[in-house]
């Protein structure tokens, strides 16, 4: 399909929080949401209309990308750049886009300094709906992401069982049984353990799910819903509290599931965020550290956990 140049074209790229659910297939209704706190701005769902040409190349993107040891990049900035210019590459982009001080998502200003941007049009008139703040990142890793596959991202338009819908979290495929963790200190809402059976379900929703309750300061506090989980793994309780880091339960395929992964949905004010944006990629250790080389000493071959994936 070919595209035309311009940031009018075909896509609307959207900063938002989401106030409705699929209406008759692909229509959104989103407003603008930017939660501040003292880490500053925390930008949570930043998400492109009519995804499904780039979903394919941006989830092999991403999943290179997080295993190589970057943080996030969503799909929004990628195809900021991209659609100027659709011989770049999304990795290189990806990589472009990451502050490796801190791992974080440069500024859209800093990235348009760079010679090979900031001859494009969007750099000489930076759009209002791109990233131009210092974000908080309050969140930990659901999952040790080297261990998991990114297969859906949030606000994924996909067909699932044969259905078009879009997805309102992220899908983390992972072996059954594989340890889901607590994002932040915080407390147990809900622990539902219906399924006795590690099979899917398609009347079975979420199957087993834990909510977990994320407080970031005195005004802003997630809902953290990890769902498809695996029977009998549970290792909390309704109203326990947890640390950053502590094991929930398992992996596994309950409910309307295609196969082993965890559900990963975040919700503020009842609506859902982008969990993966507020997920800290700083601790930035070996073997995941891009370049890593603390004493100057020749570098060792980089540890590469998916050698399907070819190293940056």
């Amino acid at each position: 399909m070919k595209h035309k140049k311009g940031k009018s074209k075909i896509l609307k790229i959207i900063m938002g929080s989401t106030t409705g659910m699929v209406v008759m297939g692909l229509v959104i209704l989103i407003p603008v949401l930017m939660v501040l706190d003292f880490f500053g701005a925390n930008i949570t769902d930043n998400y492109v209309e009519n995804n499904m040409d780039y979903a394919d190349m941006y989830k092999e993107t991403l999943n290179k990308a997080i295993k190589a040891g970057y943080g996030y990049v969503p799909l929004n900035r990628i195809l900021y750049f991209y659609l100027e210019d659709d011989k770049l590459s999304f990795y290189d982009i990806y990589r472009d886009n990451i502050d490796l001080e801190d791992n974080r998502l440069k500024e859209i200003s800093e990235v348009c300094t760079l010679p090979k941007y900031k001859i494009y049009d969007g750099c000489k008139e930076i759009d209002k709906d791109q990233v131009d703040e210092i974000q908080n990142k309050p969140f930990s890793p659901p999952v040790d992401f080297s261990k998991v596959t990114v297969t859906s991202f949030f606000m994924e338009e996909r067909i699932v069982f044969g259905k078009q819908d879009v997805h309102s979290a992220w899908d983390l495929a992972g072996g059954n049984k594989t340890p889901v963790k607590a994002v932040c200190d915080g407390t147990i809402k809900k622990v539902s353990f219906p399924f006795k059976e590690n099979v899917t379900d398609k009347n079975g929703g979420g199957g087993n799910q834990i909510y977990l309750e994320c407080p970031v300061d005195d005004d802003v506090t997630y809902t953290v819903i990890y769902a498809h989980l695996y029977p009998g793994t549970s290792k909390v309780r309704e109203g326990q509290s947890v640390k950053t880091g502590d094991e929930l339960a398992g992996i596994g395929t309950t409910g309307y599931s295609t196969g082993p992964h965890l559900h990963y949905q975040v919700k503020y004010n009842g609506d859902n965020v982008d969990g993966m944006s507020l997920i800290d990629f700083s601790d930035k250790k070996p073997p995941f550290t891009p370049g890593y080389n603390p004493g100057g000493f020749t570098p060792l071959e980089p540890y590469n956990p998916n050698p399907n994936f070819p190293r940056p």
